[in-house]
């Protein structure tokens, strides 16, 4: 299974001790060089304790640094060049997943990736964690702290709706 990351995952999931669940999930992440000096080069100057997780997951051949072989032709504005990266590696790679958090980046990569033909699909860190919950290797309570930890932080930009509407999907039977 071929699985690219957007560095929004990477850091919400660091950020709230779930890195273990994400390579539960999906063993091996491809990122783009852009998203690692945004997740974890630029944490580490930071002494982020999160890029330094990120960094040990790296160490170990499951977070691996692959460069696409070109930008997105008229990728809009607002994309970062780590969004633009990650979109262009999976669609180079046909990946099964692209792992992304942003909204506008995922509605850009859905549209280019339905125009192109590939059947990638797409998560967000709050995706990955239901994803763990319904595979078993995440118990109930465990995907609700996570959910509610990322609903606290400040410092994640998932936005605190999306997190309530999460927690109700994961309580309904």
């Amino acid at each position: 299974m071929t699985v690219v990351a957007d560095a929004g995952p990477l850091i919400a999931l660091a950020k709230v001790g779930g890195l273990s669940v994400l390579f539960s999930v999906f063993p091996e992440i491809l990122i783009p060089p852009a998203v690692y000096a945004e997740a974890v080069a630029v944490g580490l100057q930071r002494g982020e304790p999160d890029a330094s997780a990120l960094a040990e997951h790296h160490k170990r051949g499951e977070l691996r640094v692959v460069t696409p072989s070109a930008d997105l032709p008229e990728p809009p504005p607002h994309l970062g060049l780590g969004e633009r990266q990650a979109i262009r590696l999976a669609l180079e790679r046909a990946a099964d997943w692209l792992l992304v958090d942003d909204s506008d980046a995922r509605r850009f990569a859905a549209e280019t990736f339905r125009s192109s033909a590939v059947d990638t699909r797409i998560k967000g860190a709050l995706g990955v964690i239901v994803s763990a919950h319904l595979a078993g290797r995440l118990a109930l309570q465990d995907a609700l702290s996570l959910v509610e930890t990322m609903k606290q932080r400040p410092d994640i930009w998932i936005s605190r709706e999306l997190c309530r509407r999460v927690a109700e999907l994961l309580e309904s039977p």
